[in-house]
């Protein structure tokens, strides 16, 4: 009698202790990335990133214990807590009821502020106007250099013949990011909840943008699940090491360049005022110097490269930079340097010596570089 007791009271015992076990919520400390940044076993990949925060009236649907939206809200901020300690340009902007409104940025990334941005997301409206989100982020990253990430947070209901999600706009407006960023720009999706036929525009988006991925938001509720969709989004391994020469081509090497002529390891750059391509009187003397340079070093020829700061569209700003180097080639040509020995290319904002946003750093990045090289 005495053991049949003692084992119920121990049954009712190891109950009650998985049942406070499955209740209880596991613990989210977003710090683990950092360290392997620190330690370099990761890099830097993503420079900028925009949120498109899906707030239509599909998102208020119950799922589980709360709502689409609230699983929204949950996996977003613990994503922004989740990315590790780097610079990075951001933006927060929500779509729904046929409009999109950016909420946060574009601006320096700060956790606090974003999460802050987010305080309007509480409930869902009207129709899911996801095109207009695509196209509003192309107009946030204008201007912004390096590589960028389009996160797009959403249930991605999209049922035909009704006037909500509608892929035949989502997918044009796709196009048109990618048309005018390039590879530039990756899209990542996020969906919450379980909306069978989501997949079927989730799948034409990752198609379109050629780069990114997609994931659901269950399949983030753990800190190493969302460290690793972090990791991808934001983070890289960098490059293995290059292999050191033989000794013997070191040798043949180093015999090589003491024979070469005398040459320039860098020619000093010259600089230009915002939105000009003409050459200032203090870089005259400079390219008097570098035609000075070419006369002696005849077997050498010259690439200018020319640079703008991070304001104004892509087009324009490689238009501005090839105008900066053909007037430093058009200069040097009438010191008497033969035009066929120089080239011009431009890089527009995609090159920047100080990746900065401040007028110190603009006027680093508006300059003209001179590249030799020995003629083969």
């Amino acid at each position: 009698m005495k053991s049949s007791t003692l084992r119920i009271l121990l049954v009712v015992i190891l109950c009650l202790l998985f049942a406070g076990c499955a209740t209880k919520k596991a613990a989210f400390s977003p710090d683990s990335l950092d360290g392997r940044l620190k330690s370099g076993q990761l890099i830097q990949k993503a420079n900028n990133f925009d949120v498109l925060f899906d707030k239509s009236s599909s998102m208020d649907d119950p799922y589980g214990k709360t709502t689409e939206l609230g699983l929204a809200n949950d996996v977003t901020k613990r994503m922004i807590s989740t990315i590790p300690d780097i610079k990075l340009t951001a933006g927060l902007r929500d779509f729904y009821n046929d409009k999109s409104t950016l909420l946060y940025g574009m601006t320096a990334f700060d956790k606090t502020a974003f999460i802050k941005g987010m305080e309007t997301l509480q409930w869902g409206s009207g129709p899911t106007p996801m095109e207009k989100a695509i196209d509003g982020a192309a107009i946030d990253l204008q201007g912004k250099t390096g590589n960028s990430a389009v996160i797009i947070v959403s249930d991605f209901e999209n049922i035909p013949g009704v006037d909500d999600l509608q892929p035949a706009k989502v997918i044009p407006a796709v196009a048109r990011l990618k048309a005018q960023y390039g590879d530039k720009v990756c899209i990542y999706t996020i969906q919450v909840g379980k909306y069978p036929k989501a997949n079927l525009v989730i799948d034409a988006i990752r198609k379109e943008a050629a780069c990114g991925f997609g994931v659901n938001a269950d399949d983030l509720a753990t800190q190493a699940a969302m460290d690793a969709f972090v990791e991808k989004v934001f983070l890289t391994t960098p490059p293995p090491p290059a292999a050191a020469a033989p000794v013997v081509e070191q040798v043949q090497e180093a015999k090589a360049e003491a024979a070469a002529p005398a040459v320039a390891l860098e020619l000093a750059n010259i600089h230009f005022d915002f939105d000009k391509s003409a050459i200032r009187t203090p870089d005259r003397e400079i390219l008097k110097g570098h035609a000075d340079w070419l006369t002696k070093n005849k077997d050498y020829s010259l690439t200018i490269e020319g640079n703008c700061d991070e304001r104004g569209s892509q087009e324009y700003n490689l238009a501005l930079g090839e105008r900066r180097a053909m007037e430093a080639k058009k200069y040097l040509v009438g010191l008497g340097i033969d035009e066929k020995r120089m080239k011009t290319i431009s890089y527009g904002f995609e090159r920047p010596l100080d990746p900065g946003h401040n007028e110190a750093a603009w006027t680093k990045n508006r300059r003209d570089q001179f590249v030799p090289a020995l003629n083969k």
